[in-house]
């Protein structure tokens, strides 16, 4: 399942991309990189992201800034987005909920919490997929159910 499934991991700080995708990769996750908050808008644009990872405090345009731009774009503004950060201010956290943060991972992370957070939102994300797609079925079929019951009533009553 989790092949199916694209990280977008953004980190300044190198090391940290090669853990945090070293961990995924372990559990079957596609990744992809940015070392910064314009790459990964760039990489967004040319790729299906499931969750992005996403630093706090990056030169240039910080993780909030990104963000904010994510969820302000209609193509990206339902991404679940986990901020990874050194931060423990209640509110630098808060600021990062405000933007659209969904969570928060403190680093130094242990890689279990890394893979139960991942997880959770991976989860959430199939949920909300899958009620999505059933709603757009659901729709159709209603709209075939009234289509149907209007040409009937032309064939009841050919005065309509």
């Amino acid at each position: 399942m989790n092949e199916n499934v694209t990280i977008l991991v953004v980190d300044d700080d190198r090391e940290n991309l090669k853990v945090v995708s070293t961990y995924l990769k372990e559990k079957g996750y596609k990744i992809a990189l940015a070392l910064d908050g314009e790459k990964a808008l760039k990489v967004l644009v040319d790729n299906k992201i499931d969750l992005i990872l996403l630093d706090v405090m990056m030169p240039g345009m910080d993780g909030l800034e990104v963000c904010n731009v994510l969820k302000e774009q209609p193509e990206t503004m339902e991404i679940h987005v986990i901020f990874l950060t050194a931060k423990t201010d209640t509110d630098e956290i808060v600021k990062g909920f405000h933007v659209g943060g969904v969570d928060y991972i403190n680093k130094p992370f242990k890689k279990e919490e890394l893979f139960a957070r991942v997880n959770t939102h991976i989860q959430l994300k199939l949920v909300r997929d899958m009620l999505k797609k059933r709603m757009e079925e659901s729709i159709r079929s209603r709209d075939l159910i009234m289509r149907t019951m209007f040409d009937l009533t032309k064939v009841i009553d050919p005065n309509n």
